[in-house]
Order: structure tokens, then sequence, then C-alpha cells
């Protein structure tokens, strides 16, 4: 698989999500006592976990842990630079403020960062722990090569995003959704070659969707007058993953991940070859 083009093996990745995303599982536990919200994140930690396991044996499999950020011989440096995005966290949790959590089920919590963290780690692994070494062997001896193999990656990361097609039929949002995938992928790729570490990254990208997410749990009421059911006010996160807001957002992490490419060790990268 070494000798494929990273293409190819970027497509393959893609197909492999969408047959792993459309396994109907949450048919297969209907039956169960789970709630609806219980049920579509069981059913959801449980695809990512088979995605997560197949980027993890391909990682090992071809020998790209070095690559990857899985190595215990490069240690963990830049730590600091993993706590860019915590103004996402803070973002995220400006959409619940002002609300009663009194009401939310812990389970329903547990469940909701659970499967986050399961999304963290499934498209980390693949995107940037398999996907990414691929376009580096590839492209890091071609001019702006790093820059390529870290945008080629983030891009395909981006795609992988259209899936949601298949249960969001607001085309707009989606398209929305994959832009802004591709500018935090970025982000990401670069992350991981400047730290040396993927785990810490994954983390991050888990607790990221976690935040923005917890406005979505059953039972969070807001404080003041309900409004009337017909006319709901959107909450400050669902404005901001409704709109080109999203964009804007994480685009200061892609200008980041420009100015942090920069100062990337070629030498070392090419050593993990």
């Amino acid at each position: 698989m070494k000798n494929k083009s990273p293409l190819y093996i970027g497509i393959a990745i893609i197909g492999i999500i969408f047959l792993i995303m459309i396994i109907p599982i949450d048919v297969m536990l209907a039956n169960t006592l789970l709630s609806e919200f219980q049920l579509e994140n069981v059913s959801l930690t449980i695809k990512m976990s088979l995605i997560f396991m197949v980027a993890l044996a391909g990682v090992y499999r071809l020998k790209l842990i070095a690559l990857s950020g899985l190595s215990s011989e490069y240690g963990w440096t830049s730590k600091l630079l993993n706590l860019i995005p915590v103004y996402l966290f803070i973002i995220g949790i400006l959409g619940f403020m002002g609300k009663d959590m009194s009401g939310i089920n812990i389970l329903n919590l547990l469940l909701l960062l659970f499967a986050c963290l399961s999304v963290g780690f499934a498209e980390e692994f693949m995107f940037r722990g398999f996907l990414q070494p691929f376009f580096i062997q590839k492209y890091l001896s071609k001019r702006k090569g790093l820059f390529k193999s870290v945008l080629y990656s983030a891009m395909f990361f981006g795609a992988s995003h259209l899936i949601n097609l298949m249960v969001n039929d607001n085309i707009p949002q989606v398209i929305g959704q994959a832009i802004y995938a591709i500018l935090i992928g970025f982000f990401f790729g670069v992350l991981v070659l400047k730290t040396n570490k993927l785990i810490p990254l994954a983390i991050t990208h888990g607790l990221i969707n976690f935040f923005f997410l917890i406005g979505t749990l059953p039972g969070l009421q807001n404080t003041e007058d309900i409004v009337s059911e017909s006319h709901p006010l959107p909450s400050l996160t669902e404005q901001i993953l409704g709109g080109l807001l999203p964009i804007i957002i994480f685009l200061p992490l892609f200008i980041i991940g420009l100015l942090m490419l920069k100062k990337i060790d070629l030498e070392q990268v090419q050593d993990k070859l």
C-alpha cells in the first residue's frame, strides 16, 4: 500500500468511512430501552470505534508510527500549542450559558462526551495519523511538499464531512462544515508534526465537538421566559453552526497553522520517514 498514490488511499478512506456510517446499528439497537438521543450517540460511538480501529491497525501495519505522532522515540514538544484551540471551548460554552442544566441526565452527558471523544480519536487517527504520512512520503522532497501534504490530507478530512448529507439535507450547512473542517484539519496536521503527539490532539478534537454539542442535550432549558415553541430563538451555537461564522472562527487556526509550518524542522520529518 505504501507504493499507492495517497489520493487513491484518501478516496478509499472516505469509502470505508461511508460504509461504516451506513451500518444500521441504530436499527439493531431499536428494541433496547435507550432513548433516541442515547441510541444516536451509542450508534455513533460504535461506528467511530470501528473507524479508529481500522486507522490504528493501518498505522502499525504499515509502520507509520513516527509520522503519525505515536512514537515514544519523539517526545511531546511545544505542548502549549495544544492550548490554542481552547478559544473554541469558550465559544461552545457560550452556546449553553444562561440555560438551566439541572434537567440534564448525567448518563446523556457522559454518552455525549464519550461519543465526541470517539469522533476525535477516529478522525485524528485516520486523517492525521494514517493518511497524512502517505502524502508526506510522496511530497516532502518536492517544492512546498510539506504544505501540500498537510493541505491535501485536510481536504480529504473536509470531504469526509460531506457524508453528513445522508442525515442533513441542509446542503449549504454541510458544505460549510466541510470548509471549516479543512481549515481546522490543516491546523491539526501541522500541530501533530510540531508536537510529535497525536493523542493530545485527538482529545482536543473530541472536546471541541463536546462543548459545541452540549446545547443538544435533552433537558437543557432556558432560564429566561420560554420562547414560543413555534418561533424558538436559536442558541449562539446554533447560529454559529448554521452560517458562515464558523469559517471566520476557524480561519485563525489555518493562519496559525501556516505560521507554525514554517518553523517545522524538515530534517526531523525526513528522519521520521
